[in-house]
């Protein structure tokens, strides 16, 4: 009975400078395949970043994973009276140019 049972946990470990990176384009909302033609890599080595931030943020999908991001201040609302750019912000101009919507019959 001496035994202390915690129910909340911190995460296991801090996501690392890539998963950061990866984390910032699914904020930007690009797809697996998007974030692996930007970045030069597979995007099975993409899928396996996106498990990895899954697991350390305890989340089960990308809506999960992105809303603790923010709750943590690991990524941030782009404000509409900053002067300046915001990486966020320059990720998602970009990708209104660079995808493509196309019709469903």
């Amino acid at each position: 009975m001496d035994k202390l049972i915690l129910f909340s946990r911190p995460r296991p470990d801090a996501p690392t400078a890539r998963e950061r990176e990866i984390l910032n384009q699914i904020w930007a909302g690009l797809t697996s395949q998007e974030i692996a033609a930007r970045l030069q890599i597979a995007p099975k080595t993409v899928e396996s970043h996106r498990a990895n931030l899954l697991r350390k943020f305890r989340a089960t999908n990308s809506a999960q994973l992105l809303r603790l991001a923010l709750l943590e201040g690991i990524l941030r609302m782009p404000s509409s009276t900053s002067t300046g750019p915001s990486p966020t912000s320059a990720d998602s101009e970009s990708t209104k140019e660079t995808r493509k919507l196309t019709n469903v019959k």
